[in-house]
């Protein structure tokens, strides 16, 4: 049974029952599932994935598409126009050339249809057969990929989903094939229900074109005011607005422990300096910051008194919770939520923790650097 559940403060969230979830890290676990999960299909395949890159992981995935398109599986992929804005053409035309149908949402070309600059579709979500289904941080490039096979690999984690939730992640990118085509594939081919396979409850939170609601947002802040023990959050953008950043204050003032992990170095360079311009308040409101060390971190969890954890595309910045078409999973019960805290807190022992004082007496020169683009921070 979920900690919280309909009556529970953390999760209002629709939960459905009868789900087995798995935490994946990196590419080193999550690309073999989804592969393994790719290989097994016998009817459809739905995946939405911000960045599919032309590389090495990009052929590994494409390969292994074109093939279950090529034994007659129904393949559906979407790739964000910015996401792919640097793949050659002819990457995709070869993928429709082995009849994956391939939608790029939004290209950034004025003089192609449905073409756009702002919205992006940010998901990475992955289903097959409407009864396996995939969420998280993960996109399809060598970033993702273990250094043992040549690749950068990036820290971030993923969910495995098998069970009834599987549904809402497939009339999500249903939804995006309409939207954006005016067509859909059969829903009642890609979105069957799927059977109980196991006792977990899960939510699964998005937004699309047609709801304009903020929801994911709305968990994160309605999680974090009932927070009472702690609050871990991991995010790769953390560039929270001013609800979330007095939510996460007063948390702190009630007694919360209140943790935030982002990355040294981060990969967009814009983004990172915005990031940092935060730190001092995150620190002055009696947050805990902690740094990564290692390769990217590009994870987007959070996890709340070992009752509550989400695991998704939703950054903490002004594009995922205004622009973007996002997708996070919520679990609502303790053995999830206490196994993600388990893997922040051995992150922290590859983090160096931010001193407030340390923090404010850098030179002058870089904070108003960080000043200065925290201003364009909307449009990161």
């Amino acid at each position: 049974m979920p900690t919280m559940g309909d009556g529970g403060h953390l999760s209002p969230e629709t939960a459905v029952p009868g789900n087995r979830v798995t935490l994946l890290e990196d590419g080193e676990e999550a690309y073999p599932a989804m592969l393994e999960a790719i290989a097994s299909a016998r009817q459809t395949i739905l995946m939405d994935s911000y960045i599919f890159n032309d590389d090495k992981a990009g052929r590994l995935f494409a390969d292994a598409l074109a093939e279950r398109a090529g034994a007659g599986v129904q393949v559906h992929l979407t790739v964000d126009g910015v996401g792919t804005i640097n793949v050659p053409d002819e990457f995709f035309a070869d993928l429709a050339r082995s009849n994956v149908a391939v939608l790029e949402y939004r290209p950034v070309a004025p003089w192609r249809l449905g073409w756009g600059l702002l919205r992006r579709n940010h998901r990475k979500l992955l289903v097959v057969d409407g009864r396996i289904g995939f969420v998280g941080g993960i996109n399809i490039g060598d970033n993702w990929l273990p250094q043992r096979l040549g690749g950068r690999g990036w820290h971030d984690i993923h969910v495995r989903i098998e069970g009834p939730a599987v549904t809402t992640l497939s009339r999500l990118a249903l939804a995006t094939w309409l939207s954006r085509t005016g067509l859909a594939p059969n829903p009642r081919l890609f979105s069957q229900g799927a059977e109980a396979v196991g006792d977990t409850h899960v939510s699964i939170v998005g937004s699309s074109e047609r709801k304009k609601r903020r929801p994911i947002r709305s968990a994160y802040l309605r999680a974090i005011k009932h927070a009472k023990r702690y609050v871990y959050i991991a995010n790769a953008y953390f560039i929270p607005d001013r609800g979330l950043r007095r939510a996460l204050r007063n948390a702190v003032r009630r007694g919360v422990d209140v943790r935030v992990m982002v990355p040294a170095d981060g990969d967009i360079l814009p983004a990172q300096l915005a990031s940092q311009a935060l730190l001092g308040h995150a620190l002055r409101s009696g947050l805990r910051v902690f740094r990564w060390q290692g390769a990217m971190l590009h994870a987007k969890t959070a996890v709340i008194d070992d009752e509550w954890a989400t695991v998704g595309s939703f950054n903490l910045d002004h594009r995922s919770w205004s622009m973007n078409l996002e997708v996070n999973v919520i679990v609502p019960e303790a053995e999830f939520a206490t196994e993600l805290r388990e893997i922040f807190e051995r992150d922290e022992t590859r983090c160096v923790e931010l001193a407030r004082e340390t923090w404010r007496a850098r030179p002058l020169w870089k904070r108003l650097i960080e000043r200065f683009f925290f201003l364009f921070h909307r449009w990161m």
